[in-house]
Parts: C-alpha cells; structure tokens; sequence
C-alpha cells in the first residue's frame, strides 16, 4: 500500500479516517475519486495542513464554525468554501476511528440497525459507520448550514470607497512620539 508524506484535501475527496500503520502510528486513509491511500500524518495534521494553505488552522477554523453554528458537540469544517469543500466528523476528531466525510460525496444513506447507518458516496463507495442514521443526517444538516452560511456571508455586495479631496496630514512628533493630525 503506498504512504505518501502529504495530502492535498480537493473536489475527489471523499473521506479521511485514522488507521493504525504496522508500528502502531497513527496516520490517515484517505479515499480520493475512486482510489484509496494512506498517508503519514493523522488527520488533523492533513485537515491542518491544509487549512494552513488557504490562510487558516484547525483551531481557527472550528472557531469559525461554532462562532457560526452556536454551540454543538462535533462541528464541521470549512476547508475550501471557494471550491466547496466541507468535512464532516462521524466523531469527537480526538478518535483515531472519526470519519471525516466531504459534504459533496454523500449522496444517500440507510439504517442498518439501531446505531449503524451505511452511507454511500460518490464513485460507488459504500461505507459503515457506528452512528443512528437520525444522527448522520442531523451532521449533514449541519454541514449544510455552514455552508449556506458562508456562501450568504461571502456574497455580500461589494462597496465601493470614495477618496475624499481633503484628507489628514498626519505627522509625529519624535520629541513626545504622538501624532498631529490637521485636516
């Protein structure tokens, strides 16, 4: 199986999840279009790792996320809102066994019983998760709002600023290091 050093999180991504190598590290499986692949970082490091390409972190952007949504339990992320890339945890994201799914590849979901639900994707992958379906639907409710949220928020009318003809004249005084400001 190969293990690359690092990830690109993208519009193919369909999930991420922790597993176990054959030292017992912790690094991600990561199944993008229709391969799979694992890759030696957890995935909070890749989630971070991409966060910090785009100008966030992992921190800043669950701060973002509960600052939008109020309070929850497990929030989702924005990872790319441009290229509408959102991920959403199966569990808390200290859990090596959280699945961390792209909110454009579910397309459906069934019960499997009381606290099972199968999900499917896009390219065809079926994928069980230790959840009530209620629940996953609920997250991807969730996921959705976020999402409406940032496009609302990212659409907003341009405003256009107009230079006045009279400004400031703004200078220091290095002797009392304060400004004078003459209009």
């Amino acid at each position: 199986m190969e293990i690359r050093e690092e990830y690109l999180i993208n519009e193919k991504t369909v999930l991420l999840t922790g597993e176990y190598d054959s030292n017992g590290k912790l690094i991600t499986r990561v199944i993008d279009g229709g391969e799979t692949f694992l890759v030696d970082l957890t995935p909070s490091q890749v989630i971070d790792a991409n966060l910090l390409l785009v100008g966030s972190n992992l921190c800043g952007s669950l701060h973002s996320s509960k600052n939008l949504l109020g309070q929850l339990y497990m929030y989702p992320l924005t990872i790319n809102s441009r290229l509408g890339i959102y991920l959403l945890p199966t569990k808390s994201l200290k859990k090596r066994n959280c699945v961390w799914f792209s909110l454009i590849h579910i397309k459906n979901t069934q019960s499997l019983g009381i606290r099972k639900t199968k999900v499917y994707t896009s390219y065809g992958h079926i994928v069980e998760i230790d959840m009530r379906k209620s629940a996953f639907i609920n997250r991807v409710q969730i996921a959705k709002d976020l999402r409406d949220m940032i496009i609302k928020n990212s659409s907003s009318p341009l405003i256009y600023y107009i230079e006045s003809q009279n400004g400031f004249y703004i200078s220091e005084d290095s002797s009392t290091n304060k400004y004078t400001f003459i209009k």
